[in-house]
């Protein structure tokens, strides 16, 4: 009968073995696939984040814009129509029943009769044009 003998090596000591993370020079590491999406998701979020956080807090939308000119308030005089505010505020290439409608769709006024001492809103230059 034949047997073998087995060579036994012998734990290494404690001093003896290698630090857990040898440093190896010149290994480069790159994502993969699913690294780098996840990579573009996250600065995709963050873009949307700092975006929203510009239009809410810092109103981005109004200071871009300009100023915006706001409609200018009356108070009816006894005697005042809407076709003489027509005639007086309606700007240059708007017909004064153009200028009337609008003034009655400001101020929600379901005829074209105003009454002394109501306030009332005239659209702005700008705006009446549209």
């Amino acid at each position: 009968m034949r047997t073998h003998t087995a060579t036994v090596l012998p734990f290494p000591r404690q001093d003896e073995q290698r630090p857990a993370r040898a440093v190896r020079e010149h290994v480069r590491l790159e994502p993969t696939r699913r690294g780098r999406l996840l990579l573009t998701v996250v600065a995709f979020l963050l873009g949307l984040l700092v975006a929203a956080v510009a239009l809410l807090v810092l109103d981005l939308p109004a200071a871009l814009a300009g100023t915006e000119e706001r409609p200018a308030v009356v108070t009816v005089q006894p005697g005042d129509t809407l076709w003489g505010y027509a005639e007086e505020h309606a700007p240059e290439g708007v017909s004064h029943s153009e200028y009337v409608a609008q003034v009655r769709a400001l101020n929600h006024l379901p005829t074209g009769r105003i009454t002394a001492g109501t306030e009332i809103e005239l659209p702005a230059e700008g705006n009446s044009a549209r």
